[in-house]
């Protein structure tokens, strides 16, 4: 990919992340509304899930949705972003949004809890990639994001700060472990 087509794939990603930012909704997180402990057809979103994103550190283990379909938005849920290649490619980079702050879909909001060593599962195609935390950190939000290569397989999550306004967190992680789901 050359540079200029993945810096405008970063500065869409930013651009993405900002808007999300400026939505809020007061609504409190209720069980019903989370869909947490299974791949099963969802009768609500009429949508099957691809894959589950797991924090254990922060109680984050949600379904994620297919890219292009109306439950993988970041108003609904925790969103992959259309940059990402996904683990069982030769090399990846997988790009994972959602919003803090509070609400009903804050799903990141105690992402900046994550530490360095800490693991974040993504389960995908009967394997679960297990990844280590290898940097967090903060950028001003101005449109553009300097990502470097960490790995082959890398996983960046990001949202809003929610301690720092004007700002944008995010989480590097690496690959370290990939285990066959039987």
């Amino acid at each position: 990919m050359s540079k200029r087509r993945y810096f405008l794939n970063v500065f869409i990603l930013l651009i993405l992340i900002v808007v999300c930012c400026y939505l809020n909704t007061n609504k409190k997180i209720t069980t019903n509304d989370i869909i947490a402990n299974s791949f099963e057809y969802s009768s609500k979103t009429h949508q099957i899930p691809i894959a589950k994103l797991i924090i254990r550190k922060i109680g984050i283990e949600n379904n994620l949705y297919d890219i292009g379909t109306k439950e993988n938005q970041v108003d609904r849920n925790i969103t992959i972003l259309k940059e990402s290649t996904f683990p069982e490619k030769e090399e990846s980079m997988l790009f994972i949004a959602a919003h803090s702050g509070d609400g009903k879909i804050a799903y990141f909001k105690n992402l900046d809890h994550l530490e360095i060593k800490d693991d974040v599962e993504f389960i995908y195609h009967n394997n679960n990639y297990i990844y280590e935390v290898v940097n967090k950190y903060e950028r001003e939000k101005d449109g553009y994001i300097e990502l470097n290569r960490i790995s082959k397989h890398q996983l960046v999550l990001t949202t809003c700060s929610p301690k720092n306004k004007g700002m944008q967190l995010i989480i590097n992680a690496r690959l370290i472990k990939k285990e066959k789901i039987s």
